[in-house]
């Protein structure tokens, strides 16, 4: 098949190291291609991350002989890695697959050297291309580059039996849509219901990269919608799936304006669930920590309109050095963006002036930092035990919590003899009570 115009532009600028392996096969007798997501990302223009798979007719054992350093990734499904010029190059020989018994991978694999049965294994139209640079040679047997053009993500063959034998492929359709702002091939889309039990066999890691490459990707609305409907969120984020369509359509709404940030994102999903649930949800997924944890401090301190959505944000100037003590003020940035995106998902002016008004406050606040935390206050523990003539105990840091209330209140108490006067006054008054 003719090479696509595309392809064509792309070889001048592909890496050495790809085509010196492709070189080094094709010398021996293996003619070899540029397989998968590398194709279909030359042939959309999008920029690649340098990892480009190749397929062989070449058994491993054949590659690993060609090659200097020869991982083995993957052999037993014929997967090495040719380590080259500082490049890692994925090498799979074409093969087929017996069942698939888990909803992952075929319980055997058999090698071959037929490139369009090869193919016919993968899992969308837009990943069974390839191409061979050298020849120049492009094959394309299943529509994969109309589709692409057509805005189409479709099943190679009938899509019941691809989502039947790996469960991760219904969740890689919805990411593609995601990532691409693609519709699924209505016989695509129906055959998700089906495979939902083959979903739930899959291991919850490789689910929750797919998820959060979904949910960080420019058209996550959509494929979320796509998720409710077809019943996949109810598989993959059952506590979501629980909550009222308008709830979650409030969710979408908040989430599609803001940056594809993974903890602003999430947040935003989930922030209905409240910031337990949430973080609960995350590391259930086994989401990084730093994920779960800042996604549950943004939920801490985002004040839900939903909830709530008369006079929501904090105001006065009391307030907002209340909420930045509690947020700190590292964090404004992060949930002055979601209390915008929240906002934009009310009708009318009135949410989007509290947020004005309120990144006002913390503008002001940056260029003379009120003392926000107990390490901002004029005394500290040693200093309390000295004006309290005591020692140790629970009841400093019960004095340093109620003096850094009184300082949010009053910013100009936060002075030595501001501070020891008022200890003076609580501390009779807290022996005194019952």
């Amino acid at each position: 098949m003719r090479v696509p115009a595309a392809l064509a532009r792309a070889r001048a600028d592909l890496p050495p190291p790809i085509e010196k392996v492709l070189r080094t096969l094709a010398a021996a007798g293996h003619r070899s291609w540029i397989v998968g997501g590398a194709v279909r990302d030359l042939l959309l223009r999008r920029p690649r991350s340098g990892d480009y798979d190749l397929a062989t007719p070449a058994t491993p054992g054949e590659v690993g002989a060609l090659f200097r350093k020869v991982v083995p990734t993957g052999i037993d499904h014929g997967t090495v890695t040719v380590v080259l010029g500082g490049e890692a190059i994925e090498v799979t020989t074409f093969r087929g697959e017996g069942a698939y018994v888990d909803g992952r991978r075929p319980e055997s694999v058999t090698f071959h050297t037929d490139l369009e049965a090869d193919l016919a294994r993968r899992d969308f139209t837009m990943n069974a291309l390839a191409w061979d640079p050298l020849a120049p040679e492009f094959r394309d047997p299943f529509g994969g580059r109309a589709d692409l053009a057509r805005g189409i993500v479709r099943a190679v063959g009938d899509a019941r039996e691809r989502f039947g034998e790996d469960g991760l492929r219904a969740m890689r359709a919805v990411r593609f849509a995601a990532q691409l702002g693609y519709a699924l091939h209505p016989r695509t889309r129906a055959a998700i219901p089906d495979a939902l039990e083959v979903v739930r066999r899959v291991s919850v890691e490789r689910i929750s990269d797919e998820l959060v490459r979904l949910v960080v990707a420019p058209h996550a609305g959509g494929a979320l919608r796509i998720m409710g409907r077809t019943g996949l969120l109810g598989a993959v984020l059952p506590a979501l799936a629980a909550s009222p369509p308008q709830a979650l359509d409030h969710a979408i709404a908040v989430l599609r304006r803001l940056p594809g940030d993974p903890a602003l994102r999430f947040a935003a999903l989930l922030h209905g669930l409240g910031a337990v649930e949430a973080e609960r949800l995350l590391v259930a997924l086994r989401q990084p920590r730093r994920v779960s944890d800042e996604v549950a401090a943004l939920l801490r301190g985002h004040v839900c309109r939903a909830a709530s959505p008369a006079g929501a944000l904090p105001a006065s100037p009391v307030e907002v050095r209340r909420w930045l003590s509690r947020a700190g003020l590292g964090r404004a940035d992060a949930l002055l963006a979601l209390a915008e995106a929240e906002a934009g998902a009310f009708p009318g002016p009135g949410a989007a002036a509290e947020v004005r008004r309120l990144a006002a406050a913390v503008a002001l606040a940056r260029e003379a930092p009120p003392p926000l935390s107990a390490q901002d206050l004029a005394l500290d523990g040693r200093a309390v035990m000295q004006a309290l003539e005591g020692g140790p105990g629970p009841h400093v840091g019960e004095a340093l919590r109620h003096l850094l209330e009184r300082v949010l209140e009053d910013p100009s108490l936060n002075t030595p003899a501001a501070l020891e006067a008022e200890l003076r006054t609580w501390w009779p008054a807290r022996a005194r009570r019952p």
